[in-house]
C-alpha cells in the first residue's frame, strides 16, 4: 500500500474539505449509496475519503469504509490491458498484429482487416454492446455469437465504445500467453505490487467490505460479491471488458506504479516504454487522438480543468479512475450508484465536479 500522508504542501486541505464536503451532500442526496474517493500524489496518498453507506435496500447497512472493496466495471479495460502489454514485452505479439492471427474464426468479411491496435482503442467498428446475453444461457453459444457480428464500419473508420473488443483482448492475451486472464495478472501485477484487494471472483469472506449493486430482478436478490456486468456473469466473472474488484487504495498504487515508470518500490512489473505507451495518446487513422485501453480525458467526465492533460475510465457501476502524468497524479472516484437500480444516473452531473474541486486542490 502507498504511504499515506495527513499534511501534503502540495494540497490545500480546505479545498480538499470541499471534496468530502461534495461527495457527502452526494449521498445524502441519493446521487450513489456511498463512495470513496482518493488522490496519489508523487507516490503517496494524500487524500482518501469515503461517504454515505455500503447499501439502501432491502435495509440500510454500515457506513462505506474506506477500504471498500468495489466491482469496477469497466474500470477494469485499463487495468486488464496491461496483460496486453505484458504480452507485447514477451515478445508474444504486436499492437499492429492482425486479431485472425490468434482468433482465426473471427476473420469473417470485413473484420480479417481489425488489428489488435483497433481493439485497445475502440476503432474496430464492432457494435457496441449489443445485449446478446440476453438470448443464449452460457458462454459456450453467446462467445460465437459476438464474434459473428458484422461491423458498423470498417475498421478505423469510426470510433464506436464496445465492451466486445476487451471481450476478444481477454481471448487473444490467454491464447497466446497459455494462462488464463485472472491468473496472468495475479502473478505478475497484483501480487508483486501488493494489491491484495484487487481480484476476480471476491471470495465470501470479503463481503462485509463489498458495497451491493444492482438488484435482480429474475433472481430476486442484489448482485453483491457478484460482477454485476452480465456477460462478465456468464463468462465465470472474469474478462478484460469488466470484473475486477478493487480498492481506492489498490487502484492509487497502481495508477502509480504507471506513472512511475512501470516501477514501484522497486518493483518493476512493466517497462517504462510500456507505460509511455498506455499514457500517450496518438493519433487514428481519422485524425482523433485515441490512448491504449484508456481514454483520453474529457471535460464532460474528469472536469474542465483536466480536460487533455489526463487520461482515464469510467465504469457502468459508478467508478472512474485518471491520471494526470504531467503532476504525477492518479485519482479515483468508486461509488455503486446503481444500487437499487441503474436508472440512477445523477454521478454523471456530479463526477466532473468531483475532478475540478480535486484539481483545484492542487497549489502550484
Amino acid at each position: 500500500m502507498l504511504p499515506i500522508v495527513d499534511n501534503d504542501s502540495h494540497f490545500d486541505r480546505h479545498r480538499l474539505g470541499r471534496v468530502s464536503a461534495l461527495l457527502d451532500q452526494a449521498a445524502r442526496d441519493g446521487v450513489f449509496p456511498g463512495a470513496v474517493a482518493g488522490v496519489a500524489h508523487r507516490g503517496r496518498i494524500v487524500y482518501l475519503h469515503a461517504a454515505g453507506r455500503q447499501q439502501d435496500a432491502p435495509e440500510a447497512k454500515p457506513e462505506m469504509p474506506v477500504d471498500a472493496v468495489f466491482d469496477l466495471a469497466s474500470v477494469t479495460k485499463p487495468v486488464s490491458g496491461t496483460a496486453l502489454l505484458l504480452c507485447l514485452e514477451d515478445g508474444l505479439l504486436s499492437l499492429d498484429d492482425h486479431v485472425a492471427r490468434y482468433i482465426p474464426e473471427f476473420a469473417v468479411g470485413d473484420k480479417a482487416a481489425i488489428r489488435i491496435r483497433h481493439l485497445v482503442s475502440h476503432t474496430s467498428g464492432i457494435q457496441s454492446n449489443p445485449k446478446l446475453y440476453h438470448e443464449h444461457t452460457s458462454w459456450e453459444t453467446l462467445l460465437p455469437a459476438y464474434l459473428a457480428l458484422p461491423l458498423a464500419g470498417p475498421p478505423g473508420s469510426l470510433y464506436l465504445y464496445s465492451s466486445i473488443n476487451f471481450i476478444v483482448i481477454a481471448l487473444i492475451v490467454e491464447r497466446v500467453s497459455g494462462m488464463t486472464l485472472d491468473k496472468l495478472l495475479t502473478q505478475r501485477i497484483f501480487a508483486p505490487l501488493g494489491m491484495r484487494d484487487t481480484m476476480f471472483n471476491p471470495p465470501p469472506a470479503l463481503r462485509p467490505r463489498i458495497p451491493a449493486t444492482e438488484f435482480v430482478e429474475w433472481r430476486g436478490e442484489y448482485d453483491w460479491g457478484v460482477v454485476n456486468d452480465k456477460t462478465a456473469q456468464m463468462m465465470g466473472g472474469v474478462s478484460a471488458h469488466a470484473g475486477l474488484f478493487a480498492t481506492a487504495a489498490d487502484l492509487l498504487l497502481f495508477g502509480t506504479m504507471l506513472l512511475g515508470g512501470g516501477t514501484h518500490a522497486g518493483v518493476r512489473v512493466l517497462s517504462r516504454f510500456s507505460t509511455r505507451l498506455l499514457l500517450t495518446p496518438w493519433t487514428d487513422e481519422r485524425g482523433a487522438r485515441r490512448g491504449v485501453c484508456w481514454l483520453p480525458g474529457a471535460a464532460k467526465v474528469f472536469g474542465d480543468l483536466l480536460a487533455g492533460q489526463c487520461v482515464g475510465h469510467t465504469g457502468t457501476t459508478g467508478t472512474a479512475m485518471c491520471l494526470v502524468p504531467s503532476e504525477e497524479m492518479a485519482i479515483v472516484l468508486l461509488s455503486n450508484r446503481v444500487h437499487p437500480s441503474r436508472d440512477n444516473d445523477r454521478i454523471e452531473a456530479l463526477r466532473p465536479r468531483v475532478f475540478n474541486a480535486i484539481a483545484a486542490a492542487l497549489t502550484p
